[in-house]
């Protein structure tokens, strides 16, 4: 009970520190060229972004089993990656804090300058890998949230679900990615653990793909365009989906995809939160 009480609470920091940060953005999208810069979308309102978007996720699977598997890559090149995607993601969350105290200019140089210290950090440092991954998550999830509509990001999901169940079930690649990057002790998990095991006793931890963070994220920063409460709503829906979801995975200690029960929950409850005529 106290790693799924642990691990939903970096849940649920991870998706308040991207609302938090995707608040920020959207308030200064018009005005900061570094902010306007995020977005990587002409047409938000675009479906075709979705599919154009599970294109280039199914490219990025297929060169990271590809290099897993034909090259034997060094450890050392995944953790330049994890120190390029820690240092750009991060720049965007600290650069909203920031932006408490400072002008645009100020607070996007001490972003940047922030976000490589602590990605310089983390490659020296393991421990701060569950810190480091929920940052990262908090920015790539405010990333797609401004540059998808709440109608191509809906598509979006339940496309990206499909392929979390298929990667999983099926070609059983994602299980030997989060295999090796648990191995590794990447920030491209977060991890809660249990107390040392004895001698001779099994570690007891839960990982949990930043994917399944960030995609939750991704909608709730979509949502704020129609209402807060909308936010609200999917969020809560989050949390509850991720709540039963953790606690299934605990008990039958086994792999399961997140994304489906995770992105079934944020659409039911902003659909009721819609027929109950909250926004």
């Amino acid at each position: 009970m106290r790693l799924t009480l642990a691990m939903l609470g970096f849940f649920i920091l991870a998706q308040l520190l991207g609302i938090y940060t995707g608040t920020v953005i959207l308030n200064d999208m018009s005005a900061n060229p570094y902010v306007s810069g995020l977005v990587v979308t002409q047409n938000a309102e675009e479906p075709l972004n979705a599919v154009f978007f599970i294109a280039y996720i199914l490219l990025g699977a297929a060169v990271m089993i590809g290099l897993i598997r034909l090259f034997k890559l060094h450890a050392v090149m995944f953790r330049l990656l994890e120190f390029f995607l820690i240092s750009t993601s991060s720049s965007i969350v600290f650069y909203a804090f920031l932006r408490l105290a400072f002008d645009y200019d100020t607070s996007t140089a001490v972003a940047v300058v922030l976000a490589l210290v602590f990605a310089t950090y983390r490659f020296f440092n393991p421990a701060l890998k569950n810190a480091a991954a929920i940052m990262a998550t908090a920015g790539v999830g405010v990333v797609f949230g401004v540059s998808l509509g709440l109608f191509p990001l809906i598509l979006f999901l339940i496309l990206l679900s499909a392929y979390d169940y298929l990667s999983v079930f099926t070609t059983k690649h994602m299980v030997e990615m989060a295999n090796f990057i648990i191995k590794q002790d990447l920030a491209f998990t977060v991890t809660a653990r249990g107390p040392p095991p004895k001698k001779g006793e099994k570690e007891q931890r839960i990982d949990l793909g930043t994917g399944d963070m960030i995609a939750p994220i991704m909608l709730e920063v979509s949502a704020l365009s129609m209402s807060p409460t909308a936010t609200a709503f999917v969020l809560v829906g989050a949390i509850v989906s991720m709540a039963l979801f953790i606690t299934m995975v605990w008990r039958k200690k086994m792999i399961l995809p997140a994304l489906p029960p995770i992105v079934l929950g944020m659409i039911v409850s902003l659909l009721l939160g819609f027929l109950l005529g909250f926004y």
